[in-house]
């Protein structure tokens, strides 16, 4: 096998220098993500010989034509010769050596000279992508792959082998039984999957990777547009704060050995040209261009009902890092106490106000949305008045051996029975003033928490919205003008993106329907067995029913109908 030296965009010689156990790569096409896979496979022939790794697609055709073409392509660069060095779909020549597991069948097998193996395996047909003890993982276009059963019947495969690569050999191998995924963006619930390999940015580092890389495609885009008026200097200045803002996100791995990364058409710049990204700008749909080529990620849907902005109305800092020092010194940092968390290590929570609790109840889930008004914007870090959304509280009956009203009330209480002032406006959900428990003579499900608040030693004064349920088009036509901020006559209002969670999954998510000239709210979510009840769109009811509440009477007081294009 011939050495020939090759050159690696940035994306690739992250992988490189990084060599973690386990990778997934989420770039945009024309990053190169074939040869990553060439490199991956090149890697483990090196390191582990006589190794078996899966290579998983969706079908098999998926991977012959795209997968193995461009990774054919990259071993040859490298020095491979197939049919000498390599061969496929056939029982390697004599002189080749043999995997450490047994080879039966070699119809979707690819065989090194030196026993190295890569079995390809297809989710056309189930139980068709079962196979022997394997030393490692690669998944191409991980996206569309039926995740429940790759997780069956592939990953448990990935085990053996500890005495010629793993912790029982003299040498272990880092790469032994981890993992490599590599996809395009997902654009699905069922894809979401694959982002969450990406949380450990924020868990172990503070740094929001998500919503810091949509700031960089958005720029992207405006490089774009600048670039096609012709505007050199505003160009340059773009790519300056694209470049300033992508060393916020430097890839890194987690303490589990884990790389994510995200890269897309401008991490390979050099190699694709500027007119490459030009023309596909002008050839495609802004959507399909946004996701497939700058990778961005969709973080709600088309025509949502809600237009949050990340950057306007989600705020991560509200740490109260004064009194958390005070007290880590105190307890004499005792990891036990320090994990048990409660409003007073919150600097969104005033102590000196009452605290508004916005009820659901249902069948699937009971919810709690906790807000409080504040003279002070955690986004802009100016002092104003703001409407915070700062903490979120939910059960389901198969997660409490106590009464649901009872358990979620003592799970508010257990965190903010340090609440200074102990009074609660409670936003009456309408349905629990109706809804009762299947007990004779029982107390609505408002009443029973209601008393159960009290119980805890709080002040509980009801509000309530007209009608069963606020109406559904001029709530939209209220949270469009709340939302897009530029009519100061309506207030702000603002999440905190780490208590609530939930909160903006199920608001991100919800979509609006247009039925008869009125906008509604597709409350389909709340039906489906796919999504979860806390993903669904039951806590937007709950902040919907205290926002409307609150400010539902500005809307017939300004006559505000006016709803701009949604995009």
């Amino acid at each position: 096998m011939n050495k020939v030296p090759i050159s690696l965009n940035n994306p690739q010689m992250i992988s490189v220098i990084n060599k973690p156990k386990s990778q997934v790569d989420i770039h945009g096409r024309g990053t190169g993500k074939s040869y990553i896979i060439g490199w991956e496979m090149n890697d483990i022939i090196r390191t582990m010989p006589r190794s078996v790794t899966s290579i998983t697609g969706r079908t098999y055709g998926q991977m012959l034509t795209r997968t193995l073409p461009s990774t054919m392509k990259f071993l040859e660069k490298v020095g491979y010769v197939k049919d000498v060095d390599y061969v496929i779909g056939r029982k390697p020549p004599r002189n080749f050596a043999t995997p450490y597991e047994k080879i039966n069948k070699y119809d979707n097998f690819i065989s090194f000279v030196n026993g190295t193996g890569f079995l390809m395996l297809s989710q056309e047909r189930e139980g068709s992508s079962r196979g022997p003890n394997l030393d490692r993982e690669i998944v191409d276009e991980a996206l569309t792959l039926i995740k429940a059963r790759y997780d069956e019947e592939v990953s448990p495969a990935n085990r053996g082998n500890e005495e010629n690569f793993g912790i029982k050999s003299k040498n272990p191998i880092p790469k032994h039984h981890g993992f490599r995924y590599v996809s395009s963006m997902p654009y699905s619930q069922e894809q979401k999957w694959l982002l969450d390999f990406g949380n450990y940015y924020e868990e172990e580092a503070g740094i929001q990777i998500f919503d810091i890389w949509n700031r960089i495609v958005k720029l992207q885009l405006q490089l774009i547009t600048s670039e096609q008026k012709g505007e050199r200097k505003i160009s340059r200045e773009i790519w300056t704060e694209i470049t300033r803002i992508k060393n916020q996100i430097i890839p890194f791995t987690s303490r589990s050995g884990l790389l994510f990364t995200l890269a897309n058409a401008f991490d390979n710049i050099e190699n694709l040209g500027f007119s490459y990204i030009m023309r596909e700008y002008e050839k495609q749909s802004i959507l399909t261009f946004m996701v497939e080529i700058l990778n961005w990620i969709v973080d709600k849907v088309e025509d949502c009902y809600y237009h949050i902005d990340p950057q306007k109305h989600v705020y991560y800092d509200a740490t109260n890092d004064d009194f958390i020092t005070l007290f880590a010194k105190d307890s004499n940092y005792d990891a036990k106490l320090l994990d048990a968390a409660d409003c007073r290590f919150d600097l969104d929570c005033d102590p000196s106000k009452p605290l508004e609790i916005a009820p659901d109840w249902g069948s699937s889930i009971n919810l709690f949305s906790i807000g409080q008004e504040r003279h002070y914007n955690f986004v802009t870090k100016i002092v104003e008045k703001v409407d915070c959304v700062i903490n979120e509280f939910f059960n389901k009956p198969q997660e409490t051996n106590i009464p649901m009203i009872n358990e979620l009330v003592q799970q508010f209480n257990n965190y903010y029975r340090e609440h200074p002032t102990k009074e609660i406006t409670f936003y009456r959900d309408r349905y629990g003033d109706s809804r009762q428990p299947n007990v004779k003579n029982s107390n609505s499900f408002n009443q029973q928490a209601i008393e159960q608040l009290e119980k805890y030693g709080w002040s509980v004064t009801t509000k309530s919205h007209r009608g069963m349920e606020p109406p559904q088009h001029d709530k939209y036509l209220l949270w469009v003008n709340i939302l897009k901020g530029s009519d100061k006559r309506y207030p702000t209002v603002i999440f905190n993106g780490k208590k609530c969670k939930y909160t903006l999954i199920s608001m991100n998510n919800t979509t609006v329907v247009e039925r008869q000239g009125k906008f509604q709210k597709d409350k389909s979510s709340e039906r489906s067995k796919k999504i979860l009840p806390e993903e669904a769109t039951h806590f937007s009811d709950a902040v919907d029913k205290r926002i409307w509440t609150k400010y539902g009477e500005l809307l017939l007081r300004f006559q505000s109908s006016f709803v701009d294009a949604r995009l």
